[in-house]
């Protein structure tokens, strides 16, 4: 089993919860959104916790994160998992 963490629960990020909270090796671990009543509603259909980017960079458990949150934070959040050494799905 994988932990992975999503970042952002947009349009885009709503269908990579629904897909990841169904495959089989994996758990949707966190949810990382700033508008946390979407957050909130998301973790509620798929199990996943809410938490914050830094929780998450120095989870050692979540190997993988989604990064579905708005353009302008892509390079920063790739940068940072990288960094923590996870793969990256962007």
């Amino acid at each position: 089993m994988m932990d992975v963490c999503l970042f952002g629960v947009g349009l885009i990020g709503r269908v990579h919860a629904g897909n990841l909270a169904r495959h089989p090796r994996v758990r949707l671990r966190y949810i990382v959104d700033p508008n946390r009543e979407a957050a909130a509603k998301v973790a509620a259909f798929t199990g996943a916790e809410i938490a914050d980017t830094e929780a998450v960079m120095n989870d050692p458990s979540v190997k993988m994160v989604f990064i579905a949150s708005a353009t302008r934070t892509h390079a920063e959040l790739a940068m940072a998992a990288a960094a923590k050494g996870k793969a990256i799905f962007c």
